[in-house]
């Protein structure tokens, strides 16, 4: 369940937000679409410098309020699952004109890269402007600034941080089934399985058909 609080938004700086417009920081949504675009914007916000996303508010900048609260929180809820690795967000509500509206702050995020997940793939999306863009590793490594490719101490760390957020969502894996999932090549790969094994996260196991691993407490 998704905690909110309570947020005291002047009106005239309701307004003059709601004015500016859409932009790098700020998007609008009258109401929260599928969980699938919701995590879009989670993921470009948490890649870049954070952002504010005002729901009750549409695209013109017109304030419209919220009609069913709990409906777009559940939204919500099933949009943070698909995010990987979680990222840090704070939901408020505020009332303008007696309507209430919720304001979802993500902080830019500690883990970049982040990823949406989509199936059996993963897909990356920064903010340029006021729109969400799909990003490779390329530009990822421009808009994030830092060296996110395998082999250096950092990378190995957010790599492994994605990777055991998986196990902990299936409780065990396959090589094949990461590498569908990420994209990741199977040498890297069984590199970051090995270090969280050493680290006791992960026991390596396997049946008649196929080596996989699994977390340490996982019965599946």
């Amino acid at each position: 369940m998704i905690r909110i609080r309570k947020e005291n938004i002047p009106v005239d700086v309701l307004e003059e937000i709601a004015t500016l417009g859409e932009g790098y920081k700020t998007e609008f949504k009258a109401t929260l679409p599928a969980p699938q675009s919701i995590a879009k914007s989670l993921c470009a916000f948490s890649n870049t410098k954070g952002g504010n996303l005002f729901v009750g508010i549409n695209n013109s900048g017109t304030p419209v309020g919220v009609i069913n609260k709990d409906y777009e929180l559940t939204k919500l809820e099933k949009a943070l699952p698909l995010l990987l690795p979680a990222s840090q967000i704070d939901v408020k509500v505020f009332t303008y004109r007696s309507s209430e509206f919720l304001f979802i702050e993500i902080k830019e995020g500690a883990d970049k890269p982040y990823y949406v997940k989509n199936g059996q793939k993963t897909q990356a999306y920064v903010r340029a402007d006021a729109v969400n863009l799909p990003a490779n590793r390329r530009v990822l490594k421009k808009f994030i600034g830092g060296q996110s490719a395998a082999g250096t101490a950092g990378g190995r760390k957010k790599d492994e941080k994605i990777i055991f957020n998986l196990f902990e969502q299936n409780g065990q894996l396959k090589i094949s089934q990461i590498r569908d999932i990420l994209n990741y090549s199977e040498r890297r790969i069984k590199k970051i399985l090995e270090s969280l094994s050493r680290k006791g996260l992960l026991v390596p196991s396997h049946n008649e058909k196929n080596v996989y691993y699994k977390t340490k407490d996982s019965s599946r």
